[in-house]
């Protein structure tokens, strides 16, 4: 499975993810992480603003994705994750397992931290509320995806206490 990549420049407000190559080291640095996964596995990032995603908004009620907005996708593509950028066009047309929408300070953190302890930061945006996150697919299907060393780093687990 290959992603669509866009040409590789620093952040900005149209492309808030920047350059893929310091992604893509980070994504090697966890690759334990992901080894579990099976091919096809992929996650979604994008910005809050212009996704049509808002706090304390359900689901069904989204408006759809304003204008092009980036996601980043990392993808499973058999030898590890892939991390490259597609056109964000709606919740519905992710095509992902699991979506993170982050506000403009959290993808600002993120992006300072790709040398540093990256997931340790996704969590706590979680837990602050600058990062939401949605679940695509059920609980076993991310069982069966292999999704389940990933989610706990995060401190999303997904097993519940008692399995």
């Amino acid at each position: 499975m290959q992603i669509e990549l866009e040409a590789e420049a620093p952040a900005t407000a149209a492309d808030p993810f920047g350059d893929m190559a310091p992604w893509q080291t980070m994504l090697d640095r966890y690759a334990v992480l992901f080894t579990d996964m099976v091919e096809g596995s992929s996650v979604g990032f994008v910005p809050r603003s212009g996704s049509g995603i808002q706090p304390g908004k359900h689901v069904a009620g989204l408006v759809e994705a304003a204008g092009d907005v980036p996601m980043m996708k990392w993808i499973n593509d058999g030898s590890g994750m892939t991390a490259g950028l597609m056109r964000y066009s709606g919740f519905q047309e992710a095509r992902v397992d699991l979506l993170f929408v982050a506000d403009d300070e959290a993808l600002e953190a993120m992006r300072a931290s790709l040398g540093a302890d990256t997931l340790s930061l996704i969590k706590r945006l979680i837990r602050q509320g600058h990062i939401m996150f949605f679940v695509l697919r059920t609980k076993f299907e991310l069982q069966d995806a292999g999704y389940e060393e990933f989610l706990d780093t995060l401190g999303l687990a997904f097993l519940g206490a008692c399995r």
